[in-house]
């Protein structure tokens, strides 16, 4: 994913460019010793996290047994299931469309990640040691090289990763799946309409938070991670009219 010059929103909002997007653009290599539907539901869903389909996109049974080469009945488990999950609307005579980023969704998947992060950076607070504070700057580093190399996904990666370390130092993997599981429709807000603008300013706040650890102030640290997880809604409040057609109620 390499961000154009002239974008206006990075990586997956207008005028940018994702890769291959879309149905044509997805590969699964089925597994015959494993659940097809298992294996169809985990390649569209990472699809529709990652907007290589966006909102509103038709999901064809036809189109993805003929590309998957898989019968209609696991097709239609894992759409089933995606439908379960929020990500896919199905209209009975109609067809499948990849659901809208709803405002309601993204309201209650900031309160989860916002209330389990506090809880996680507290507990890392009282276990903080160089070690964890190097990790954190490695991987800040990490993201300034995806900015300059214009590589979207791993940027997305490497910020994911930087959180993820708060789960791993508390020692709570299964907290981290909790909030990696609430925050879909927030890395699907966050890929439709991060701003190349923003992007350093993500690498402050990270470094924010890290630089207040390091000083040993677990209130400062917790109001600059307070401050970067709510700039969702700053990026919110900054849509247009028109962007805002693609984010529902």
């Amino acid at each position: 994913m390499k961000l154009p010059s002239n974008a206006a929103s990075w990586p997956g909002g207008p005028g940018t460019t994702l890769g291959e997007t879309g149905l044509e653009g997805l590969d699964l290599v089925l597994d015959r010793h494993r659940s097809a539907t298992d294996q169809v539901h985990a390649v569209l869903r990472q699809a529709i996290v990652d907007v290589r389909l966006a909102p509103g996109s038709q999901i064809s049974e036809n189109s993805i047994c003929r590309q998957f080469s898989v019968s209609r009945t696991p097709v239609r488990a894992a759409i089933q299931r995606l439908s379960e999950e929020g990500l896919v609307d199905v209209y009975p005579q109609v067809g499948s469309f990849v659901a809208p980023i709803r405002l309601v969704g993204l309201q209650d998947s900031h309160f989860i990640r916002r209330s389990l992060e506090i809880a996680l950076l507290r507990e890392v607070a009282t276990l903080w040691k160089p070690e964890m504070s190097r990790a954190m700057r490695d991987i800040v580093a990490e993201q300034e090289r995806f900015i300059a190399a214009g590589d979207g996904d791993g940027f997305f990666r490497a910020d994911e990763a930087f959180h993820h370390l708060l789960g791993t130092f508390a020692g709570r993997e299964g907290v981290w799946q909790a909030i990696l599981a609430a925050k879909v429709p927030l890395t699907r807000f966050q890929r439709s309409w991060q701003t190349a603008e923003r992007l350093p300013d993500v690498i402050r706040e990270h470094l924010a938070v890290v630089d207040a650890l390091d000083r040993g102030d677990p209130a400062c640290a917790e109001q600059a991670l307070i401050t970067h997880l709510d700039m969702i809604f700053v990026a919110v409040e900054r849509m247009s009219e028109e962007q805002r057609k693609n984010l529902t109620a």
